[in-house]
């Protein structure tokens, strides 16, 4: 499961466009952006074509 490393918590969405790769916190109280290099290898496996 992944884990915003600013708040802590895991309700997330993958995100990707030309520009950006990685997911986005949906928390409501955070909302930050975790790049994908950040992110750990099971997470980046996601094929993002599936929404």
């Amino acid at each position: 499961m992944w884990t915003c490393p600013y708040c802590g918590g895991n309700h997330g969405l993958p995100f990707h466009d030309d520009h950006l790769d990685g997911m986005l916190c949906l928390e409501s109280d955070c909302g930050r952006f975790v790049e994908e290099k950040m992110l750990p290898d099971e997470v980046r496996e996601w094929d993002y074509t599936d929404f």
